[in-house]
């Protein structure tokens, strides 16, 4: 089994049985709380981002560097306090861009404890022409282990453009919480337009890991 296999097997051994009106739910969101993120601080300290795209001639992958870098933002509704998220900018030099937000779910008919949203830009030398799929997310201790899936649901809103909705179930809120805060690294499985798997390795490093702080501090939830 190879690495992609053994990604894609956790996360359908962990996925929630959701009912289709919280994908409907989800995909309403973008409507009703636009992303706004502002370009992130130039001098930050970029971590490491890498690609693994699947290679029928070697179990491990094609391994293609690139960075990340982390910070947080504030959005404003009307009638509502700012809200704090989480900001990270990858850039996988000739395949892809990445823009990821995590925000604490405020909208209460959405079943969902907090939000990510993944936008992707691929690049000349993508091959795949675009992200077709994500089936969930997972965090790791290092670079090389296995993920453990954040409990959620992944839905698509378009090509190149997902939401993430973490669970709400009280076991699974702390759970998912604690992963966000201790593990270093997030992977992102995808499938690109011509169904080729790759996994995106996402390190929070320094910057990062206090990006998640800031946040979950200003949630309440640190």
């Amino acid at each position: 089994m190879t690495m992609f296999d053994r990604c894609l097997s956790a996360l359908r051994l962990s996925r929630l049985r959701v009912r289709p009106a919280c994908a409907l739910a989800l995909l309403a969101l973008t409507a009703v709380n636009p992303h706004r993120a502002e370009a992130a601080d130039e001098t930050a300290a970029a971590g490491l981002a890498v690609l693994y795209e699947e290679d029928t001639s070697n179990p491990t992958g094609r391994r293609l560097t690139g960075s990340v870098v982390w910070h947080t933002d504030t959005i404003k509704s009307a009638g509502a306090a700012a809200e704090t998220f989480v900001v990270g900018d990858v850039d996988v030099p000739g395949r892809l861009k990445l823009t990821l937000t995590l925000k604490r779910n405020t909208d209460r008919t959405l079943p969902a404890s907090h939000v990510f949203e993944l936008t992707f830009v691929p690049v000349p030398g993508f091959v795949g022409h675009h992200v077709n799929s994500v089936p969930g997310m997972l965090t790791k201790v290092d670079q090389q282990t296995r993920g453990t899936p954040l409990a959620g649901l992944a839905v698509k809103v378009t090509d190149n453009v997902f939401m993430v909705g973490l669970s709400n179930v009280d076991a699974d809120r702390e759970r998912n919480l604690t992963l966000l805060r201790e593990r270093p690294w997030i992977d992102i499985p995808i499938v690109d337009g011509i169904q080729h798997r790759a996994i995106l390795a996402i390190e929070k490093g320094e910057t990062g890991q206090s990006a998640f702080a800031a946040a979950m501090t200003a949630w309440g939830q640190n």
